[in-house]
């Protein structure tokens, strides 16, 4: 008798799972849905560096080409420093090719010099050389889900702080962007002083909490909107001070170091001793690239550990 009623109640309960994952199904739907209402319209790379980044139409011109002083700048050498614009117009969505020099097609149709579109949901882009960009309008799920993956691809996993990765594709904008526009820019660099040994003494599982308490104590204290902060590996990471002199710079780093030195790192009822170590440097006409830039503020905390640690040295 057993056996007879066994795979009924199996049918049974079968059937009652997948009633219930449907439901939950549905109620995830209609989340994203009411979400995805308060998303405005964007553009989205498909193809190119970095890849899933979101470029928000939120203003109702905006200029694409790799022009760092423009609204949607992209690292591409066949893009036209202004090659088109995006207008947000009655009929919809326009793009206007700006006579760029290696053109502009749209879903594999090149247009014509200045010629003007109405894009349309999924759009295809491609503008001269390997970049792609997909025309997503406002209201779209599609646009939180790939934000979703830009967020995992640029996040570190265990601070939830921008990764290596992310920092270095920005740093580059950052720093075109500030030298074409003539603007103050710093970068410091911070590493945990002997960080080995709260490791060795206490165990990963300290190691890792002071690496997450540090990130949270610098990214909801000092990290203002346009400021970037990353994890560069280890206990090294990066802040990327804009519009930011090394004047202001510095008193910046020298508060992240006290901050630090005060803050109780307190793991399973024990303080960890926490210092840190900074260097810092400012944005001018001898660094002909991003990596010298940033490789100027890594001389400068080498200097600094050099010196005892738990010090913030400036580039000369």
């Amino acid at each position: 008798m057993s056996e007879n009623n066994s795979p009924k109640k199996t049918s049974e309960n079968s059937d009652a799972t997948t009633l219930v994952n449907r439901q939950d199904l549905q109620i995830l739907k209609e989340k994203e849905l009411e979400l995805a209402k308060n998303v405005g319209a964007c553009l989205m790379i498909v193809r190119g560096t970095p890849q899933g980044h979101r470029f928000m139409l939120n203003a109702t011109e905006m200029t694409i080409g790799r022009d760092p002083t423009v609204e949607i700048s992209i690292s591409d050498s066949k893009i036209s420093r202004k090659h088109a614009v995006i207008r947000l117009a009655e009929e919809g969505v326009t793009l206007t090719d700006l006579g760029s020099a290696n053109g502009t097609e749209i879903n594999g149709k090149p247009l014509n010099p200045h010629e003007t579109v109405v894009l349309q949901k999924n759009d295809t882009i491609a503008l001269g050389g390997e970049t792609r960009l997909e025309f997503l309008p406002a209201g779209e799920v599609k646009t939180l889900d790939m934000g979703e993956f830009s967020s995992a691809v640029n996040t570190d996993g265990l601070t939830g702080i921008f990764n290596k990765r992310y920092l270095i594709q920005a740093l580059e904008n950052e720093f075109k962007r500030a030298k074409a526009m003539r603007t103050a820019l710093s970068v410091i660099f911070v590493d945990l002083d002997h960080f080995k040994k709260v490791n060795d003494n206490f165990g990963h599982a300290a190691g890792d909490f002071v690496l997450k308490e540090f990130a949270n104590l610098l990214k909801n204290t000092f990290v203002r909107p346009r400021d970037l902060f990353a994890r560069y590996g280890g206990e090294e990471f990066v802040l990327l001070l804009s519009n930011t002199s090394g004047d202001a710079g510095m008193v910046i780093a020298e508060k992240i170091r006290a901050a630090i030195e005060s803050n109780p790192f307190i793991f399973e009822g024990k303080r960890l001793p926490v210092t840190s170590s900074l260097g810092l440097a400012e944005l001018s006409e001898k660094y002909g690239t991003a990596d010298d830039f940033l490789k100027a503020a890594d001389a400068s905390l080498y200097q600094s550990k050099q010196s005892g640690r738990n010090r913030v040295t400036r580039a000369s």
